[in-house]
């Protein structure tokens, strides 16, 4: 099932200078390489990951529903969600909103053909391990400021959230018995 699974964080810029911000579409852009496993065996391994997923936002269709989460917002909800000293007050009444209810909070979707398209048909699921490798892009590619050498990011309440199904048809049409 598709969006079953994401890691969810909070993000932290007060190391850097006190005007730095995110660049838009910021989870998209937070990971540099994904490698996916299943027991043990590669199932990918993507180099440039973020470039594909910013390209896949950009002209290919999807649900719209979480976007704000992964960071795809407008400029000035980028700075106000980033805490930024100067940042615009007039006129961002809905970003502020936003704001007061998402804080730093933002998640990656960890969406993979094996979950989406084959986990639930595929027999031994429950007796692999499943693991997402993350390879996190560096500051200068997700965090925007003045000051290039004043670029920096912390990943702070790091979760994996995910959603179960408590549905008995779907329990027994899993196992067969449909």
């Amino acid at each position: 099932m598709p969006g079953l699974l994401a890691l969810c964080f909070h993000i932290n810029l007060s190391g850097g200078h006190a005007n730095n911000f995110l660049v838009q579409n910021f989870t998209r852009a937070l990971v540099d390489r994904l490698v996916v496993k299943f027991g043990g065996e590669i199932l990918n391994d993507m180099v440039a990951y973020d470039i594909y997923k910013i390209f896949e936002d950009l002209f290919l269709s999807k649900e719209k529903c979480d976007d704000i989460l992964q960071g795809i917002q407008s400029v000035d909800l980028c700075k106000i969600r980033s805490g930024m000293e100067d940042k615009k007050t007039l006129r961002v009444n809905t970003e502020n909103k936003l704001n007061k209810v998402l804080g730093k909070k933002y998640h990656i979707n960890l969406n993979h053909q094996i979950l989406s398209e084959h986990g639930v048909l595929y027999p031994q699921t429950l007796y692999k391990d499943l693991m997402f490798e993350l390879t996190l892009a560096p500051a200068s590619q997700v965090v925007k400021g003045s000051d290039a050498t004043k670029l920096e990011y912390k990943l702070t309440k790091i979760e994996l959230e995910y959603e179960m199904i408590h549905s008995k048809e779907l329990f027994h049409w899993k196992r067969g018995r449909f």
